[in-house]
């Protein structure tokens, strides 16, 4: 192309570029939503300034506080298992999920790294090194 248009831009280079990167940056970001929240301390959810699937995941998250809530409340008053499924018709499955009350609004699949996290923590504040560099 450099010898059959020396004076052409190569718009569509730039563009791809210019997509790509963007891309990548709005998939990170996506991806450690959870992380930056808790970073930021941000414990207040705005319905306005979700996308569309983190409000799906708040709508669900405020569904199931509402069924942990009853569950939780008949089970209080002594209520039987059996009699809380009647009532409430849900499963004993649920019962027994909600009795281990997920509190995360917006959850994720666990990464493969989660469980070295607190290890990376205490390596990076000790100031260990490693064959790319210390880890600060």
């Amino acid at each position: 192309m450099a010898n059959a248009l020396p004076n052409a831009e190569q718009v569509a280079d730039r563009w791809h570029l210019m997509e790509n990167s963007s891309r990548a940056f709005l998939d990170t970001v996506s991806k450690t939503m959870r992380q930056i929240r808790q970073a930021v301390g941000s414990n207040v959810v705005a319905p306005k300034l979700l996308t569309y699937a983190e409000k799906l995941q708040y709508e669900g998250y405020l569904r199931r506080q509402e069924t942990n809530e009853a569950v939780r409340e008949l089970s209080k008053n002594g209520t039987s298992i059996r009699q809380i499924v009647r009532q409430t018709a849900h499963s004993r499955k649920l019962f027994r999920v909600s009795r281990g009350q997920r509190l995360d609004v917006f959850r994720t699949r666990p990464s493969s790294l989660d469980r070295w996290l607190p290890w990376l923590t205490t390596a990076e504040k000790k100031g260990h090194v490693t064959r790319f560099g210390t880890l600060a």
